[in-house]
């Protein structure tokens, strides 16, 4: 591996694996951290997130509750499952992402 970044030479392939590296080190506060603190192990055990501005920012990848409950639901199906949940048990939704 070393070899391919002594033949580029650049500054900025060596850049870029920093901040991929970097990146890869971060998943883990954004992909499980922010969706289950403060969260009760034996009721909602994580958070969801509603708005349309929210979760066009977020790519709607903030659905966790909802794939904690329907785990074989597809990610392309979660917001219209989050709709339904909320007709159905709308205390759901108090737990929320931001």
């Amino acid at each position: 591996m070393y070899f391919v970044f002594a033949l580029s030479g650049g500054f900025a392939l060596w850049y870029h694996v920093g901040v991929m590296a970097v990146g890869q080190c971060m998943i883990s506060f954004f992909a499980v951290w922010t969706v289950h603190h403060d969260c009760d192990r034996s009721h909602q055990i994580a958070r969801t997130l509603r708005g349309k501005v929210k979760n066009r920012i977020s790519f709607e990848m903030f659905f966790h509750l909802e794939h904690h409950l329907f785990p074989k639901v597809p990610t392309c199906h979660l917001p219209r499952l989050a709709d339904r949940l909320d007709s159905a048990a709308p205390e759901l939704q108090a737990h929320q992402v931001f």
